[in-house]
């Protein structure tokens, strides 16, 4: 009988502690708040005019810098917000979140917006994002970026890995580029002396990529879909292979298409996510005979069966 109290005694210890690391107060005033916006949270996607949109986005991220900054909130699950148009990310080891949400113009055109909350013992720290880059898809692709320069995107998952013994969490992330295309993101976001950094230089197009960049940027047609998956049996990165519908539209990224093949990132001993052709990759066949490792570029050649494409808008 002794060790049976002394077993239930254990186990209501150990749920009282870990309620304990999880402090509650303040959550029925942000409940409270969340109920009050949520009728307006599909406003800036789908609101009467750019007018209602505009104001609703800029709404709701002066009320999440109100609720983030509560002690408390890090733990709160903001259920309408995720269910609705905010897309929550967070991390296994409880070491950020990250909100992020679309506002949609009329003319098509989207504006990011988005939070970045960290965790340090029982301190936030909330990192206001707002999508205040505009440089070319290259300098984008060859930079580190801070908070304050942020590449917009609304990201729909969060993967860590460790390079060089530093915790990494590679992004993935889809952005609404113009009225004529769309964007699919893949980023990393690591944290140089607590401080977060969008980007590292480990993406290679190839084995014999010898300038590896800090990020994938990937364009495409807006009446395509672009795969961009994460698989965590294989611990590989599985991408939609992209390129001109008709040879006159290389470099063109309105007319850019899945061409029907799939290529894939793996990460290496040498600390570098490699991109190769799925068709390489051992899925318990064996090595096989293939050729160097290749990758899409700019420039590939066109498919030649590629459906007719409307034109861009004016």
């Amino acid at each position: 009988m002794r060790v049976v109290f002394l077993f239930l005694s254990l186990c209501l210890l150990h749920n009282y502690s870990r309620a304990a690391k999880r402090d509650t107060t303040g959550f029925y005033e942000i409940e409270v708040a969340e109920k009050r916006i949520s009728p307006e949270l599909m406003h800036f996607i789908s609101g009467e005019g750019d007018s209602l949109r505009t104001a609703t986005a800029w709404k709701v991220y002066r009320l999440l810098d109100t609720l983030l900054n509560t002690p408390s909130s890090y733990y709160y699950p903001f259920d309408s917000f995720r269910s609705k148009s905010v897309s929550i990310q967070d991390v296994p080891d409880g070491k950020f979140r990250l909100f992020t949400y679309n506002l949609i113009l009329q003319n098509g055109k989207h504006l990011k917006f988005g939070y970045l909350q960290a965790r340090d013992g029982k301190e936030n720290t909330v990192y206001p994002l707002l999508d205040t880059v505009f440089r070319s898809n290259k300098d984008l692709a060859d930079k580190e970026l801070e908070t304050t320069e942020w590449m917009g995107a609304l990201y729909y998952a969060v993967f860590p890995f460790k390079d060089k013994k530093k915790k990494c969490f590679l992004l993935m992330g889809y952005d609404g580029a113009t009225a004529n295309s769309n964007k699919k993101v893949m980023d990393v976001l690591w944290f140089d002396k607590g401080n977060p950094v969008f980007g590292r230089e480990i993406f290679k197009e190839g084995s014999y990529d010898l300038k590896p960049s800090c990020r994938g940027i990937y364009e495409f047609h807006n009446q395509s879909t672009m795969l961009l998956r994460y698989e965590a049996d294989r611990k590989i990165v599985v991408l939609d292979k992209l390129g001109p519908a008709f040879p006159e539209a290389v470099n063109d990224f309105y007319y850019y298409i899945p061409s029907g093949d799939l290529d894939y990132y793996k990460w290496t001993k040498q600390g570098f996510w490699v991109r190769d052709a799925l068709d390489n990759y051992d899925f318990g066949q064996g090595a096989k005979p293939k050729g160097p490792q290749s990758a899409p570029k700019p420039n590939d050649p066109g498919q030649p069966d590629a459906p007719e494409l409307d034109k861009p808008k004016e």
